[in-house]
């Protein structure tokens, strides 16, 4: 008799435990934790030599204060780099970075989006910001001086990778 009576004592607990673990918020992580959150490798650290004058094109890293997209060239003519960046959660903490009145840098009423076009004289111009826990970026329809900029010319993370194609996502780490 005592083992019918312990069987059942356990199993209330246990669903007692369940109740109570679950009654627990699910977002318990805020959004400081969650930026500070690494992502799939390719797009961390940033990237290895990156300074005014290097190879033309777009520079996109994640580290601990947030994601980063810088344009650069080699110091010729200038020129036009654009394109869209879009979360899945809102983009916040957004700020520019060494920009000039011709360049443009939109983030959208819902704050899903940012959409930038930024005139570059070989210098760095560019962007910072951060999401709200987002577990996926877009990066898409980048140009140069209006045409498709070459996957050649997009440098994730410290060790510069190229993405497959754009427009291209990236994942945090599960």
């Amino acid at each position: 008799m005592r083992r019918s009576t312990l069987i059942p004592a356990v199993l209330g607990a246990t669903l007692i435990g369940a109740t109570l673990i679950s009654a627990s918020p699910a977002s318990a992580t805020t959004s400081g934790t969650c930026e500070k959150a690494a992502w799939v490798g390719q797009v961390q650290g940033r990237p290895t030599g990156l300074g005014p004058g290097s190879r033309s094109g777009d520079y996109f890293w994640h580290d601990k204060y947030g994601f980063h997209l810088r344009v650069t060239q080699k110091r010729s003519k200038a020129q036009s780099y654009s394109g869209t960046i879009t979360s899945n959660t809102p983009i916040v903490g957004f700020k520019w970075v060494k920009l000039e009145k011709q360049d443009k840098i939109a983030l959208s009423a819902d704050k899903l989006s940012i959409t930038f076009t930024v005139v570059n004289h070989g210098l760095i111009d560019g962007f910072d910001f951060k999401t709200s826990c987002a577990d996926s970026l877009t990066v898409g329809d980048l140009k140069i001086n209006g045409n498709t900029l070459p996957t050649g010319k997009v440098y994730l993370g410290k060790y510069r990778q190229h993405p497959v194609s754009i427009p291209f996502t990236v994942h945090r780490k599960a």
